[in-house]
């Protein structure tokens, strides 16, 4: 990646707020057609941007989360290569797409953290 797009994830990283970590479910009214709406999460712009920000790897990504300890044990990454911080990132962002909130739920429990960190020590220190 560009150094400007890793700027941008750390920049995303360092704005959110407490209130972006909290985010609410929009979405399960009735339409006028009648049909329900489905929830959705209701990111803050800042957590869309870092969303779109994080680098992603070209894994089979089903596969590789499969039992893998990074994601009962995001601190682990501080330890592990910078390939498994990307790995990571792509589980939780592809993850997304097929399972609205699993990149909140990753943000508030801490794994969205130990990514952006573990990848800025490789930005800052290690390339």
């Amino acid at each position: 990646m560009p150094e400007s797009r890793w700027r941008e994830a750390f920049e995303a990283a360092d704005a959110l707020t407490a209130e972006d970590r909290d985010f609410a479910w929009g979405g399960g009214q009735k339409t006028e057609s009648g049909a329900i709406q489905m929830p959705y999460p209701a990111y803050s712009d800042q957590v869309r941007q870092l969303y779109r920000s994080l680098p992603g790897a070209s894994i089979d990504w089903m596969k590789w989360m499969r039992g893998n300890p990074h994601l009962s044990d995001p601190s682990l990454l501080a330890a592990a290569p910078v390939a498994d911080a990307a790995r990571l990132a792509t589980v939780y962002v592809r993850g997304e797409r097929f399972n609205d909130g699993v990149f909140g739920r990753a943000l508030q429990d801490g794994a969205i953290d130990a990514i952006v960190a573990r990848l800025r020590t490789w930005s800052e220190s290690e390339r």
